[in-house]
């Protein structure tokens, strides 16, 4: 039985209402001007001035929108070429991506990104920047079959949560330095070696029409 009650039902993430919203609060006013200018012949200029901020500031609050959403497992496992890697997050196949998910070790709405975009600021940007080519990608048809899992994985995505935990460090293997310095280098990775496979192969082959 599905366990229910307040705590269960609770929504996180009430920003996400804000983030909708602001983007028609200012398109709405924005349009209005404008229509208003057009219908007079010729706005005035603080009018036309006001126009032009809301509609940039409409685009931007748009762009934020779009960053925070394309964050989250639902949009990733949107395309059918991922639909098999999101379905495989809550499957119990052993890899590295489905345990960490089934135990709650990463966050279920952002799964994905919290994995792949490692740390900082420019750890976001790269996975920002991976992620629109891999809709351009999936646009123009521009990928293959069965679909290639980096390797080694960066491990700077792993490290940043279990570096410092005790557990990591008193695994004899981890201490060892060839191994750190094999880690360090990119030589070795995570998974592969010591770990499952993030990710299942029967998950890699698509899904969907194209399949």
């Amino acid at each position: 039985m599905t366990p229910s009650g307040p705590l269960f039902a609770m929504q996180l993430g009430e920003h996400g209402f804000w983030l909708r919203a602001l983007p028609v609060a200012t398109a709405l006013p924005a349009a209005a001007l404008l229509l208003w200018g057009l219908v007079r012949g010729r706005p005035l200029p603080a009018l036309g001035g006001a126009a032009a901020f809301l509609a940039t500031a409409s685009v931007g609050l748009a762009s934020l929108l779009v960053f925070d959403d394309s964050r989250r497992v639902a949009f990733c496992g949107s395309c059918h070429v991922m639909q098999p890697l999101a379905a495989s997050l809550t499957g119990d196949d052993g890899s590295l991506a489905g345990v960490h998910f089934r135990r709650g070790l990463v966050p279920h709405d952002t799964a994905c990104f919290t994995c792949h975009s490692g740390y900082g600021i420019w750890g976001g940007m790269r996975a920002k920047r991976a992620g629109v080519m891999h809709m351009v990608h999936t646009v123009t048809g521009g990928y293959e079959l069965p679909l290639h899992l980096n390797a080694p994985f960066d491990i700077s995505s792993c490290l940043g949560c279990h570096l410092e935990a005790e557990s990591f460090r008193a695994v004899e293997m981890h201490q060892s330095a060839e191994v750190q310095q094999a880690l360090a280098s990119g030589e070795m990775g995570c998974t592969g070696a010591c770990h499952p496979a993030a990710h299942p192969e029967s998950a890699l082959g698509g899904g969907g029409p194209a399949s």
